[in-house]
């Protein structure tokens, strides 16, 4: 456009487009005052990670960019590659372990695909892919390909007894957890952390899907995990202890010990389980929660137990606390 020529600074007013407009840096609409960074694997050196032509290589590198401009609520959009589905064959397009400080409040970490299957990342044995220890954050569009029972982890929000790193209000969606090598301890941990959102993930080849540590410092409040599907490779499911959480429309494959537990710590209560798919062998083994719970709507195939009516419906609660 000759009316604006070569652009540098702030562009003040209201502009008036009547034909196309494209944007070939793509548009970022209702801004915070963050920065956008961009990340992508396929270039053969880092750039200053201002634009898609001089991005960084790693993700590391943004989130580190970010803190030292001591940045809040700003943006990281990381491209992919084109990946065949085989998990034998599957080539990771981000290999790293990444700590979001607990200054970086609100900063969002995007996966520039329409489904997470595109960008995997995956972390060395044991380590975490994502460790989140600032509020507000988001992360959503990847394949976490985390490796190792022992520590090895997609996400982990923290919160510290000492409150300085507090992942409270932080959301993960449209996220694919898969282990690569030996199977990971869990697609997601939460470390006592208030109020974190698990949204419209799929979780396999993992110990345990969604999983607490122990609190000791805090109370788990008011965890959100909707339409997430936990398939029969996990050895578990839901394995948390929260205070009025919200667990609602997940699918949970065959096989597992244990499918749907909030009650691990004894240290929460009355949380909200509503309208589940549950495959149990042994409902009153498989799932437990607390006496103050409220599970309702929720279907399980273990028609033979007398919780559970002969078309699935769960008539009475689990084993509880």
């Amino acid at each position: 456009m000759a009316l604006f020529g070569n652009v540098t600074s702030d562009v003040k007013g209201n502009l008036k487009f009547l034909g196309q407009a494209t944007f070939t840096q793509g548009a970022i609409g209702f801004a915070n005052g963050g920065t956008v960074y961009y990340v992508d694997s396929s270039r053969s050196a880092s750039g200053k990670g201002d634009l898609w032509s001089s991005a960084f290589i790693t993700i590391a590198e943004a989130v580190a960019a970010s803190l030292a401009a001591g940045g809040h609520h700003d943006t990281i959009l990381v491209r992919g590659t084109e990946n065949e589905e085989d998990s034998g064959t599957l080539t990771n397009d981000y290999d790293e372990s990444v700590v979001v400080a607990a200054s970086q409040v609100g900063l969002r970490i995007i996966g520039m695909g329409n489904s997470p299957e595109g960008i995997a990342w995956n972390a060395d044995a044991d380590k975490v892919c994502l460790t989140v220890n600032a509020r507000d954050c988001y992360v959503a569009g990847f394949r976490f390909r985390p490796d190792g029972a022992t520590t090895g982890v997609g996400i982990a929000f923290e919160t510290d007894a000492d409150m300085v790193n507090n992942a409270m209000g932080s959301t993960v969606e449209n996220c694919i957890f898969r282990s690569t090598g030996t199977t990971a301890l869990a697609g997601v941990t939460i470390d006592g952390s208030n109020d974190i959102t698990v949204r419209n993930c799929k979780f396999t080849s993992v110990l345990t899907g969604i999983l607490s540590l122990s609190p000791g410092h805090s109370v788990q409040y008011r965890t959100v995990i909707e339409d997430c599907l936990f398939d029969d490779k996990c050895t578990n499911g839901i394995d948390i202890d929260c205070r009025s959480g919200f667990i609602r429309g997940n699918i949970i494959c065959p096989g597992m010990t244990i499918a749907l537990r909030t009650d691990k710590y004894s240290v929460g209560k009355e949380n909200m389980v509503f309208q589940n798919q549950i495959a149990a062998t042994a409902y009153e083994t498989n799932c437990s929660g607390y006496s103050t719970d409220i599970w309702n709507g929720s279907f399980c195939s273990d028609v033979g137990n007398t919780d559970v009516s002969a078309d699935g419906a769960i008539i009475q609660y689990p084993n509880q606390s």
